[in-house]
């Protein structure tokens, strides 16, 4: 009995065959690269965030402790590049906060010489000064008139500021934070 050998049959990629894996095998690749490059910003973007909320909420802290142990306003300048608010704050101190944007930084600066920088990375900050009248009842307030005595009508500050970082290394895309609040001055003498 003679058994005859099976002829194997010869298997191989053919060519069209192999260029088909190889679109899919990109399509697939691509699409996971960009799915961990958006991830890769989504997580540096959120770290900046987490970041830049918690410097704002340290400076937004002090300023507001300040502000509300105030004893009066005593000085107020507003320009195109700068922005400052002069306080005696609670301890008999002149304390300043000034506004620099072409160094975009919040610094506070204070009559027994200290000095310190609250904000770094600060685009934009706005100080509004607001009164209430006491006849009427309410809690409305009503725009300061920075005419004679002024100081003595400041009762509510209310300031607002933008910082923002860069998403690295691409400049288009920014983290931003927006800080706003409305303070009342409460030890203020009337």
């Amino acid at each position: 009995m003679f058994i005859e050998p099976r002829t194997k049959r010869n298997s191989a990629w053919t060519l069209l065959e192999m260029m088909v894996a190889v679109g899919v095998f990109s399509i697939a690749s691509l699409a996971l690269a960009s799915i961990f490059m958006f991830s890769v910003r989504s997580y540096a973007s959120l770290a900046n965030y987490a970041v830049l909320d918690q410097y704002n909420r340290q400076a937004m802290d002090q300023v507001t402790f300040e502000l509300r142990q105030a004893q009066k306003i005593t000085d107020y300048s507003s320009n195109a590049t700068s922005r400052a608010l002069s306080i005696l704050n609670g301890d008999g101190l002149t304390v300043t906060y000034a506004f620099d944007s072409t160094r975009q930084r919040l610094l506070r600066t204070a009559s027994d010489g200290s000095s310190r920088v609250l904000l770094t990375n600060c685009n934009l900050l706005n100080f509004g000064l607001f009164m209430r009248p006491p006849t009427n009842g309410t809690f409305d307030v009503y725009p300061v008139n920075t005419g004679t005595n002024w100081q003595q009508t400041v009762k509510v500050v209310q300031l607002s500021w933008k910082t923002s970082m860069n998403i690295y290394p691409t400049a288009i895309i920014n983290s931003e934070d927006i800080q706003t609040a409305r303070i009342v001055i409460r030890k203020q003498q009337d």
